[in-house]
């Protein structure tokens, strides 16, 4: 027997169908019946009983395109089942890749009849997110209770809708019942014991709906996941030692219990298909416009090429000190670029349009930019006038702007240019991944060069990305695959060859 209790999504089953679940965190014996358990709907299909969720109908996406349409924008096919996806749960994490819509989605999941919209995100977000918000709700445009500072103010609570970053969310210790509570950038909640992911779930407790947001690949999972999907459905999964013994691959140690990975994943995989959307763009790509990736290589000059063969022998030669000789060379080359990264860019304004070019180094940044007269924004220049910069960038015909990966890692909207060349490249496929995102808009195609040295080190990097892509985690959150194909195709060509073993496994060692 199966029938829902009066928690949301939670169902009472009967002891013996609910017997293949004894041990599984998340499903526990009824304290007021000892003939069944309470169990979530997560679990509920390990024993094949998944409740039938209402239909949507063709009706609702209408109407909400009708809605939608008074306010001058148009929801997506992969936008409309987000809706459907999340409004029917009470909490669900939207794990979509970067720029598949997710603010938009999140924002149209909010009823205003069950309590005000509490949005919590990273503060270089906030123009996106109160773009969005006076967008999708007009009649509340100027009455928007906005956080600034880090100090939490109580006053704000008494707009209908709030923004929040996550610098004061450590001191939100009051209670405060909502009827949304959207956290974007929600890996900056994994770990369970920081003030700000105990707050959060303080607030989330107290919410008629909960949605975490994160597109971002989690690489320890699963057991860093577990505070995000705590904040969604919590007491479903256990407590944290709970769930990463039971998916976090334990090994016993001298030293304690260490977690090396994932375990019963299929059963984790089962789970999360039921409080957990994570598209791909390879799954969405019919929905959305063309990718065009192409590679620019640099020339090195004779000089140069003696110097960075230098640096690649100590690679290969000196192993105690691959990370430092790495860098150094990273370094080098980064210079030995930049005159074919400014030309690119040259020539893409020289057409009439905006582009953004990545950099890794903030000195190769600020130089670039020196070079193009183009606006810089990376790790030094304070929030607030990154944003100035930003929007100044917005309103200049053929503008330039420089920034470094480190700041791709925020859910920066930078899609007023369609074209972004990459400078330099990170080690880490899901930097290189959200880089290209922040430029993406899915009503026009987007075009995305790679400025490669003509040396085979730089080269080979993209051979050990592709490797780390290979290892990445087990729960499909992959990241800028395309990109690194489309690289490794350009320079190598389509066939894998030569002996590159003994350097791959200095550069992914280093790189990891």
């Amino acid at each position: 027997m199966i029938r829902a209790a009066s928690k949301r999504d939670w169902f009472y089953v009967d002891r013996e169908t609910a017997r293949p679940l004894f041990g599984v965190p998340g499903a526990r014996p009824d304290p007021k019946d000892a003939t069944r358990f309470l169990v979530h709907r997560n679990l509920l299909a390990l024993i094949d009983a998944m409740p039938s969720l209402a239909t949507v109908s063709s009706d609702i996406w209408q109407a909400r395109d009708a809605w939608c349409a008074d306010r001058g924008f148009k929801l997506r096919v992969t936008q409309q089942s987000a809706v459907d996806f999340l409004s029917r749960r009470k909490g669900a994490v939207l794990a979509d890749d970067m720029r598949l819509g997710k603010t938009i989605s999140g924002l149209m999941c909010h009823d205003q009849a069950r309590g005000p919209l509490i949005i919590i995100a990273p503060l270089s977000t906030r123009a996106v997110w109160l773009g969005w918000a006076k967008r999708i709700f007009p009649e509340h445009a100027d009455n928007i209770g906005l956080m600034t500072g880090r100090k939490f103010d109580a006053a704000k609570l008494a707009h209908p809708i709030v923004f929040g970053h996550y610098e004061i969310l450590k001191d939100w210790t009051m209670l405060t019942r909502s009827g949304t509570v959207i956290f974007d950038e929600a890996h900056a909640l994994t770990n369970p014991d920081a003030k700000r992911t105990i707050a959060a779930q303080m607030l989330a407790q107290h919410a008629e709906q909960v949605i975490p947001m994160t597109g971002t690949p989690i690489w320890k999972l699963p057991p860093d996941f577990w505070s995000i999907l705590n904040l969604a459905i919590p007491d479903s999964w256990g407590n944290w030692y709970e769930f990463a013994d039971r998916y976090g691959c334990p090994v016993s140690t001298a030293h304690g219990t260490k977690y090396t990975g994932a375990s019963n994943e299929k059963e984790l995989h089962t789970r999360l298909s039921e409080v957990m959307l994570r598209r791909r763009w390879i799954d969405v790509s019919d929905d959305l416009p063309p990718i065009t990736r192409s590679v620019v290589v640099a020339e090195v000059s004779e000089t140069d090429r003696k110097r960075l063969d230098i640096l690649a022998a100590k690679l290969a030669s000196e192993r105690t000190n691959t990370a430092g000789n790495l860098a150094h060379y990273r370094r080098v080359v980064s210079g030995i670029k930049l005159a074919t990264t400014v030309n690119e860019a040259k020539k893409i304004t020289s057409r009439g349009e905006r582009v953004v070019v990545w950099a890794w180094h903030k000195e190769t940044a600020n130089k670039i930019a020196e070079q193009l007269s183009a606006f810089v924004i990376h790790g030094d220049v304070h929030p607030d006038e990154r944003e100035r910069r930003m929007s100044a960038w917005r309103e200049t015909p053929a503008g330039i702007l420089v920034a470094t990966l480190a700041v791709a890692q925020v859910g920066i909207d930078l899609s007023a240019a369609r074209f972004a060349i990459f400078g330099e490249i990170d080690y880490t496929p899901a930097v290189i991944g959200q880089g290209e995102m922040r430029t993406y808009d899915a009503t026009r195609p987007m075009d995305i060069i790679f400025v490669v040295a003509n040396h085979f080190v730089d080269q080979r990097i993209i051979r050990a990305l592709v490797a780390k892509l290979g290892a990445a985690d087990p729960l499909g959150v992959a990241a800028a695959i395309d990109s690194i194909d489309a690289l490794r195709d350009a320079v190598l060509g389509p066939k894998l060859e030569g002996d590159l073993d003994r350097l791959l496994e200095d550069l992914i060692a280093s790189a990891a």
